[in-house]
């Protein structure tokens, strides 16, 4: 059906300065239905994509999971640490060794502490390299 003129003057608003507008009129049943219609979209998206997912694992997996390995909570497999660095205690083992040998010196006898200087202990080194 044609509309008049007037009724298609009726959506014009003019301003203060002369200008013509339209009203806005926004169609709410299109937008609430795309929004509805893609939200269904996503829902049989999820459950197909699920139903792939347990599909490809029934077939690369038939017998379920493979059991646990064996090395699996030890500290060290091959040559790669398996603990997080904040469980790791055994670098701070080795340095607190290190630090009680050197605060206890070395000497002749038990509970002598004799830290020579640098100069001794370079000729000291020198010495013992030589061949007598």
């Amino acid at each position: 059906m044609k509309k008049t003129q007037v009724e298609l003057e009726s959506r014009v608003i003019v301003g203060a300065h002369g200008v013509a507008a339209e009203e806005d009129h926004i169609v709410m049943s299109k937008i609430i239905g795309i929004g509805a219609g893609s939200l269904v979209i996503f829902a049989v998206g999820i459950v197909w994509a699920y139903a792939i997912q347990v599909r490809t694992m029934k077939e690369a997996q038939p017998d379920g999971p493979p059991p646990r390995p064996a090395a699996m909570g030890q500290y060290e497999v091959g040559i790669v640490n398996q603990r997080l660095f904040e469980q790791d205690w055994h670098a701070e083992e080795k340095i607190g060794g290190q630090q009680q040998a050197l605060q206890a010196g070395w000497g002749d006898q038990p509970g002598v502490k004799a830290h020579p200087n640098l100069d001794e202990a370079m000729k000291s080194v020198i010495s013992k390299s030589r061949p007598r």
